[in-house]
């Protein structure tokens, strides 16, 4: 079983244990109250711990590639369809003029709409 999925089950049990002791035995509230903060943060620090981390052999490519296409040294992709343009006259991210049918922006390389 995925770890991330461990960690949320045992965190619905957490829950409600402090729960139910919140409910009938009002006595404890506020340990049960402390509990659950301190569930909160053990929970946080370990999903932070087993967050999936591509490894180095994994990303292939070079540093240096861009994801974005209008950059320049990489090669467009082959296509049999023609590719829908955008139709703004800007970027909607960084607001830079760009002409229309223009595939991305040239100052900060998202990828404008498809109209």
């Amino acid at each position: 079983m995925n770890g991330r999925v461990l960690l949320s089950l045992v965190g619905l049990v957490v829950i409600g244990i402090a729960f139910f002791i919140i409910f009938e035995y009002p006595g404890y509230a506020d340990y049960a109250f402390y509990i659950l903060i301190l569930w909160m943060i053990t929970n946080f620090v370990l999903l932070y711990a087993i967050r999936p981390r591509p490894s180095a052999a994994s990303t292939g490519g070079s540093p240096e590639a861009s994801p974005f296409p209008s950059q320049p040294g990489t090669a467009p992709l082959p296509s049999s369809n023609p590719t829908p343009t955008s139709s703004v006259g800007f970027c909607i991210y960084c607001a830079t003029p760009v002409a229309p049918g223009t595939r991305a922006c040239p100052a900060c390389g998202h990828a404008l709409p498809q109209w």
